[in-house]
């Protein structure tokens, strides 16, 4: 009786964890990881003038961003631009000619590119070290299918400035490749993310993937004894009113007390800090309730200034919040709206130029697709979110384009041969030499 007992006390057991983590493939030697871990807390992040001013740029290509993935989603999401930028810039650093600067202007970050792998090495340092009560972590890795060496300043680049480890190695199959990635994304999220490709994602072609990771989890600001948000607070069940009209359900939870706060045109703000302050989350909400507000604000955001709209914030109102409790979790493949910000060439298989990156005369390399998947938990005890973003480059070997215009001088000696079109049948054959 005993036993039997314990067996079915093993298999509820095994029944409350969460499936995922049992589905998570076993793959030889998984990818290493090798972030930087901050043991030293740090006050601010130590910018430049001319790295603020990449801080703006990508911000700037954050809305924009936003605003092209709603246009496709129509519906709560949650997108990472930071980690899509990560990726963006390691790729940059295998390109040059147009796809080059394509990709850094529709970033805002200028040519320099060893200033923005510079840029992009002071954030993996510092960010993590900002708040050590916060958990925030980025990591870089590529995945590369032998045969296809990496050139040697394009992979130094990766391992010095994004620590992002390369892994060469020769896939069995796609849903190897999709195992691998998968089970690095689940690592490097807490198991937050998982699964993001499946084996039809990777193309024939595939070639390498360059990856990047963001986690962060943060209680909100406050003590044990004196929270933010408390959950008997909360109020359940609430009507939650619908952009364009109609009505659903949410639990709201409830908090008051002095915060920045902002009236903009058509929208207010307020922030809402993490732990000792460092991260905060901002609510843009709309003015108009039951109408057309948020699709009036998505459609102004990618003309807003992100420092304008922080620099309007007061802390000298006491504010009243409720927030919604709630869980989004969104997928993405991401060219279309890159395309619509001005990065084409880098998908073009034909035209795209990424001679930096790869050791493999006579192939032509182009991105076959940028996946992202993100999610995110918001409650009252604070926040948890995890994005992960894969470039899949793909490759073929190259063939000479076909000249816009070309010459035919019979001028010399030539051959002639009369075929039926259908089959090719030879009916005659014969030369000409001008005698």
């Amino acid at each position: 009786m005993n036993r039997l007992c314990l067996f079915l006390f093993c298999l509820l057991t095994a029944a409350s964890c969460n499936i995922s983590a049992v589905a998570v493939p076993k793959v030889k030697k998984p990818i290493s990881i090798t972030s930087p871990t901050p043991k030293k807390s740090l006050t601010k992040v130590s910018l430049s003038e001319e790295q603020q001013a990449y801080v703006n740029s990508g911000n700037a290509f954050a809305f924009k961003c936003l605003a092209e993935l709603y246009k496709e989603q129509n519906s709560s999401m949650i997108f990472s631009p930071l980690s899509l930028q990560y990726a963006l810039a390691m790729a940059v650093n295998g390109a040059s000619g147009e796809t080059a600067k394509e990709i850094t202007t529709a970033l805002g970050y200028g040519t320099d590119v060893k200033a923005l792998n510079d840029f992009c090495n002071l954030l993996l340092n510092q960010l993590p070290a900002l708040d050590l009560s916060v958990q925030l972590k980025l990591t870089d890795a590529m995945l590369v299918r032998d045969g296809f060496p990496l050139q040697d300043a394009f992979k130094q680049t990766l391992n010095d400035t994004y620590y992002a480890p390369v892994e060469f190695f020769a896939p069995a199959s796609k849903q190897e490749i999709a195992d691998r990635i998968n089970e690095w994304a689940y690592r490097n999220t807490n198991g937050v993310i998982y699964p993001l490709l499946s084996a039809n994602d990777i193309s024939d072609e595939f070639v390498a993937a360059i990856m990047n990771a963001l986690y962060f989890k943060a209680k909100w600001a406050g003590s044990e004894y004196d929270p933010m948000f408390r959950e008997e607070a909360t109020l359940k069940q609430q009507p939650f009113y619908l952009d364009g009209g109609g009505q659903s359900k949410a639990d709201l939870m409830r908090t008051s007390d002095h915060f920045y706060y902002a009236v903009r045109d058509g929208y207010k703000v307020v922030e809402l800090p993490y732990a000792s302050g460092k991260f905060a989350m901002y609510v843009l909400l709309p003015d108009e309730k039951g109408k057309k507000g948020l699709s009036g604000l998505m459609a102004k955001l990618p003309s807003e200034n992100w420092n304008g709209i922080l620099s309007s914030l007061d802390r000298n109102i006491q504010v009243n919040v409720r927030l919604p409790k709630f869980d989004t979790e969104s997928s993405f493949q991401l060219p279309k709206a890159l395309k619509a910000l001005g990065i084409k060439r880098a998908f073009d298989s034909s035209r795209a130029e990424f001679d930096s990156m790869f050791n493999a005369p006579g192939w032509q390399f182009w991105v076959g697709n940028i996946f992202q998947k993100a999610k995110i938990t918001v409650a009252e005890w604070g926040t948890e979110a995890a994005a992960v973003t894969v470039m899949v480059m793909d490759g073929c070997t190259a063939t000479a384009p076909d000249p816009r215009e070309l010459d035919f001088f019979c001028d010399h000696p030539f051959v002639y041969i009369i075929a039926e079109r259908g089959t090719g049948t030879i009916l005659f054959e014969g030369i000409y030499d001008g005698k």
